[in-house]
């Protein structure tokens, strides 16, 4: 157990790394009371009575920043790391760290043990590596590995269908602000129908005309205004692309996504990946919106072919 894991194609929110903050915590509180108990109870019995199975003190939950700049600091304090992290695209990494460690029946040569729980959880922009090491503490150990290791893992996959279907959320979006710009555009043409030339004039008045202009002109004005907004978005979110073949009929070299590479990494949201968690959820929204959009002048486009003389 004691051995270093590192966890896989999971987006890591800021939340899970203070959720696995407040766990540490939470776990020195109940070692400490622990330990207070047993020093109450051992206070008044005199030296040859005194038994003591949490004889310990001082457990410790210490966290590490590293700065953009190159700056690091550590502390122990939990509301110091929260006052930290406000600014997350400055953070490089973060890595917590507690120890536990006390002796139970220490005046017992037979029986004496000496336990030690410690634990390490680090942080980068793209992976998330733990370490949980103990002595004569395997519940413990056990215990405490299954949280950290199910509380990143319960996270949403990196590789997930925001990244699949891009295709499909960029040119939704992209033909969505399109059609919108191919109604202003109609909108103008039709006021102004008298001051133009003639048989641009009769083109408005044919419907193969119309339909197949309206989605070129979507396209070709989505494309433009569109796509750079969509891209924007996916900046720190799509794979990085791998060389993969050499097209003949293109000449030209072909790229593909590195999804091996992709899903080998996190995307721990510091850093440059800070804003990814906004974003994603951003394009899923505009997604969902658009694809109705897009799907509406689909079906008035048949209409208007099926039904408009």
């Amino acid at each position: 157990m004691a051995n270093e894991e590192k966890i896989v194609n999971k987006i890591v929110p800021i939340e899970t790394i203070i959720e696995i903050a407040n766990y540490f915590e939470n776990q020195k509180e109940e070692y400490n009371r622990l330990f207070e108990l047993d020093k109450k109870k051992n206070q008044n019995l005199s030296y040859s009575e005194q038994r003591y199975e949490y004889k310990g003190d001082n457990p410790k939950v210490q966290y590490t920043i590293r700065f953009k700049d190159g700056r690091e600091v550590t502390e122990q304090g939990y509301n110091w790391f929260i006052g930290m992290i406000s600014n997350l695209s400055v953070v490089e990494e973060i890595t917590i760290y507690s120890n536990i460690s006390y002796s139970a029946n220490y005046r017992e040569q037979n029986n004496y043990e000496y336990m030690l729980l410690s634990t390490w959880i680090h942080f980068w922009e793209d992976k998330v590596i733990l370490r949980v090491d103990g002595r004569n503490v395997e519940e413990q150990v056990y215990k405490v590995h299954s949280y950290l290791r199910g509380a990143v893992e319960k996270n949403e996959d990196r590789y997930n269908k925001t990244v699949k279907n891009r295709k499909a959320r960029i040119q939704a979006f992209s033909f969505s602000v399109g059609i919108i710009l191919s109604y202003l555009v109609y909108v103008i043409l039709l006021i102004n129908k008298t001051k133009l030339p003639e048989y641009l004039s009769n083109y408005l008045d044919n419907k193969f005309v119309l339909i197949i202009g309206q989605w070129f002109v979507a396209g070709l004005l989505g494309n433009i205004l569109g796509f750079p907004i969509m891209t924007a978005l996916y900046k720190n979110i799509i794979p990085k692309a791998k060389y993969s073949h050499y097209s003949r009929q293109s000449h030209k070299s072909v790229y593909v996504d590195n999804i091996e590479d992709y899903t080998s990494h996190d995307e721990v949201q510091i850093g440059k990946f800070t804003n990814n968690g906004k974003n994603r959820e951003n394009i899923e929204k505009i997604y969902k919106v658009t694809s109705k959009i897009v799907l509406v002048q689909l079906a008035i486009s048949i209409l208007f072919f099926l039904f408009i003389k």
